[in-house]
């Protein structure tokens, strides 16, 4: 057989093979966004960052009570009108304040940093553990729907584009796999997304109203 002819009968094979197979496509994404779990651990989330908020705040007070001390020593420190004894006095007094100053201020900072980090694991972690539980029920269905490929759509490329730019939407099967893995639950799902979003507004109202917090003495 000629090399033009192999090349038209491989051609030809694989057309006929990529006829056979049963192909669709999902919104990862939106999956995961609309997934009953995904909005429960999001309410827990958002708990944890409250808690988080909470601490970091009390922390903040304490730093801006020392630091209000810092600055009332300096100035009696600095007061000629104040005989020499009160001023070494708040010398004194100043150099302590100052230096618990800065201890509370690298604690603060220490607990922001850790507080941070131990959030975004945590989150990545309750992530990784739902789009586990989402790939299990979603292959499951592939299987019994025979299709052979399954591809997401929701991603990006490193040029910021879809991979697929293109594609049959009418093969698209988002809205049933939402439908699959919140069945029974429907009422759970529509209870977190109004809890979450009352919980997510409290939060920006309170940031709105909260006055810009400064460390410095």
């Amino acid at each position: 057989m000629k090399f033009a002819k192999v090349i038209a009968f491989v051609s030809l094979a694989c057309l006929m093979a990529s006829a056979q197979e049963k192909t669709a496509f999902v919104n990862m994404e939106k999956i995961f966004e609309e997934y009953y779990k995904t909005v429960n651990a999001n309410i827990i989330f958002e708990q944890q960052k409250q808690n988080f908020d909470e601490h970091l705040e009390l922390i903040r007070d304490e730093v801006d009570a020392v630091a209000k001390e810092v600055q009332k020593y300096e100035a009696e420190a600095r007061n000629d009108l104040a005989g020499e004894a009160t001023r070494e006095e708040a010398k004194r007094k100043f150099q302590v304040r100052l230096e618990h100053f800065r201890n509370k201020r690298q604690e603060l900072e220490r607990f922001r940093q850790e507080g941070l980090q131990s959030l975004q694991r945590e989150r990545g972690k309750a992530e990784d553990e739902l789009v586990a539980d989402l790939l299990n029920i979603i292959r499951k269905y592939a299987a019994d729907q025979k299709i052979d490929m399954l591809y997401e759509v929701s991603g990006r490329t490193l040029n910021r584009v879809p991979p697929l730019l293109v594609y049959p939407v009418e093969k698209e099967i988002t809205n049933t796999i939402i439908e699959l893995v919140n069945k029974g639950h429907e009422a759970d799902l529509k209870e977190a997304k109004e809890r979450y979003e009352a919980i997510r507004n409290r939060r920006k109202a309170a940031e709105a109203d909260k006055p810009a917090a400064s460390d410095e003495p």
